[in-house]
């Protein structure tokens, strides 16, 4: 038995109650009259009744102690726990659907193999009318069947064979403990259920009541390459790949090849390079080969240097960029996923910006720059910055446009364009400006007229200006960001094409020089917003989070690992998960005109390559005690006890009446 509300007992305390009305009920004190006759009488009466009386009190106040038990274990609310007795055999098949289950055989899988045995173990318990359920762990856990019976064994069957026939095996890592936990549904309702678990791993302590079927077979073996990227040093790349050999012994043959090496923006494709070399490979021991530039006796790679093998790359074979690096292993192993890799990071976009004013400042040179290094730092934009001192500034062939004091005549079509202190506007934008508002005692501090993405950590209380043109009218599609005593003081556009920011006030006749706090951010939160990249990285792992933007209306990515080999998106950011490893490719065309591609690559975990892979614990899914519990409660018994209790309580108020 147990109590499903144990706080309930706390009624007991009321016991303690009652005992102490007995103790403090007043005693009768004796009292002498005048005739002793009657009360003799009485007395020799009496003593012949005391037995019986005392007895009668004594069962009151155990009645009354029972009755107030009985409301607390009616708070409690007890009850008898049975457990349900399954006499089929059960069992619960979990196939490991790591990318290492991939490893293969004389054709077959070890995946494959493991659905095979799966379907055997199947058939045999439903010979014996028994329940199988069937999980497949890979990055999440998914249920297969769930006690299905024989009259289901056709349907199971087709399902595991569709899992052949589809290849479903991940190509990223098993969570186990996931599907186990699953398995725990299935084991509450019947504690005799068995767990075989269909793996390529080696567990060093399985629980009891779980059978770890290890499928892989003896001679597999598999070379990997376990991850590569390029650093650049001294204006030149070097190569660093990350391999190993699990299950043999083997010298391994390494190639590189770097597609359109030393291809600079604007010129003729480059050249292609080629690094070939023998690896030797301890048994599950993973190496290091540096293909460096520069003088390979430099102590910063000696340093902490164990199992690693430096390669000097020749002067004629030195590269400054690259649009590709694809590296393979020349091997006939098990594993066959892993024997290629690609790097595609050498080719950083240029982002060309024109800096016109007829007296240019140093302070828009100085954001300009702070940007250009910011954005180069991480490899995300090679910011070209032109400065052009022309009476008539250019309004073509740049991806950014910024016009002090002196404004073009006609508007650019193909970039963003802002306009700081215009004194006039150009054609083909409809604003109207008025005359010039000065204010005295350092200016006033302008206030913010509305939110927008380019004001994120820009504060427009700590901007004050001296001096502002007025803007008479604007065209509506514009949106005031910033006002000045009623008058906009900023305003910006971003309509597809059309992205135009509009400041109408000196930086000389601002404190934004001295104070430039908010400055900077706001030209940041631009970059960002107006001008954003594809994607930050061209490197991620199967079923990573991948965030896309586009600076046109759309973009597509496409593939031979993706269905229908493409996918399109029309609504930015976009999140992209890619369950499959290698080569994806990004196409957009800007609001501008401009086509741009690029690639990224997906690879698999490095964990995977090692296909005799050995962990501590499985989970145990039998680690729960509610298994195929069921409470039958009490309460109403203990409503027929306190019925019958009072009862016999007035009996005995009764009996002692009389």
């Amino acid at each position: 038995m147990t109590l499903l509300i144990p706080l309930g007992l706390l009624g007991l305390l009321s016991i303690a109650g009652l005992i102490l009305i007995y103790i403090i009920k007043p005693n009768y004190q004796q009292k002498y009259i005048s005739s002793t006759y009657v009360w003799a009488l009485s007395l020799k009466l009496k003593k012949k009744r005391l037995p019986v009386s005392k007895l009668r009190n004594l069962l009151l106040i155990l009645c009354q102690i029972l009755f107030l038990v009985m409301c607390a274990l009616a708070l409690a609310q007890p009850a008898i726990i049975t457990r349900a007795a399954v006499q089929e055999r059960e069992i619960i098949a979990v196939i490991d659907s790591s990318a290492s289950m991939r490893a293969a055989t004389e054709g077959e899988t070890r995946y494959e193999r493991a659905i095979k045995q799966v379907a055997a173990l199947s058939d045999e318990v439903f010979s014996v009318n028994g329940y199988v359920s069937v999980i497949v762990a890979g990055d999440t856990a998914s249920v297969l069947a769930q006690r299905v019976r024989s009259d289901m064994r056709g349907s199971l069957a087709d399902d595991l064979q569709q899992l052949i026939d589809e290849n479903s095996c991940s190509y990223g890592e098993a969570d186990m403990n996931a599907a186990l936990s699953v398995c725990e549904s299935i084991i509450n309702i019947n504690p005799g259920a068995e767990v075989f678990v269909y793996t390529d791993t080696e567990y060093m302590s399985v629980p009891s009541g779980v059978n770890v079927i290890n499928v892989g077979q003896e001679g597999e073996w598999n070379a990997g390459i376990l991850n590569a990227y390029t650093v650049l040093e001294d204006n030149y790349y070097s190569i660093f790949i990350e391999m190993a050999c699990y299950g043999v012994n083997r010298e391994i043959g390494l190639n590189v090849q770097v597609s359109d090496a030393n291809r600079y923006e604007g010129g003729d494709n480059g050249t292609t390079i080629n690094f070939n070399t023998t690896v030797s490979c301890e048994f599950d021991e993973p190496v290091t080969v540096v293909f460096r530039n520069g003088n390979m006796d430099s102590g910063d790679y000696q340093e902490n240097a164990q199992n690693v093998i430096f390669i000097a790359i020749e002067d004629q074979k030195q590269f400054f960029s690259y649009s590709e690096v694809f590296i393979s292993l020349d091997v006939q192993d098990s594993l066959e996923e892993d024997n290629s890799f690609a790097i595609y990071d050498g080719q950083v976009p240029v982002l060309n910006v024109l800096y016109a004013s007829t007296d240019p400042n140093n302070f828009f040179n100085a954001v300009l720059q702070a940007l250009a290094s910011y954005y180069a730092k991480d490899s995300i934009w090679d910011i070209q910055v032109t400065v052009s001192h022309d009476s008539e500034p250019v309004t073509e062939g740049y991806d950014l446009y910024i016009y002090e004091h002196k404004m073009p005549q006609q508007m650019p079509v193909d970039g963003i364009v802002i306009l700081w202190d215009p004194d006039t506007i150009p054609q083909g934008l409809d604003i109207s400006l008025g005359g010039y508002k000065e204010y005295q005692n350092g200016g006033i501090y302008l206030t913010q007229s509305s939110e927008d993405p380019l004001l994120e950590h820009v504060n427009a209380d700590r901007i004050s200006v001296s001096l502002l043109r007025e803007i008479v009218s604007y065209d509506p599609s514009f949106n005031m960001l910033f006002s000045c005593d009623g008058s906009p003081a900023l305003l910006a556009k971003n309509d597809g094409a059309s992205k135009v920011l509009v400041a109408p006030f000196s930086i000389h006749y601002s404190n934004l020089a001295i104070k430039p706090v908010d400055f900077v951010p706001l030209f940041l939160n631009l970059f960002e917003n107006w001008i954003p990249t594809t994607v930050k990285g061209n490197m991620f792992s199967v079923y990573e989070e991948v965030s896309v933007n586009s600076r046109g209306s759309s973009l597509t990515v496409t593939s031979s690992a993706l269905e229908n080999n493409s996918i399109e998106f029309t609504e930015f950011p976009a999140k992209l998960v890619l369950d499959i490893p290698g080569t994806y490719t990004l196409e957009q065309t800007t609001y501008y005109g401009k086509n741009i591609t690029e690639r990224i690559y997906v690879k698999s975990p490095a964990s995977e390559s090692n296909i005799w892979s050995t962990e501590d614990i499985l989970r145990d899914p039998y680690i729960t005690e509610t298994a195929a519990e069921q409470y039958s409660e009490l309460i109403l018994y203990m409503a027929a006890a306190m019925v019958a209790l009072l009862f016999i309580e007035w009996i005995l108020q009764a009996r002692e009446n009389l």
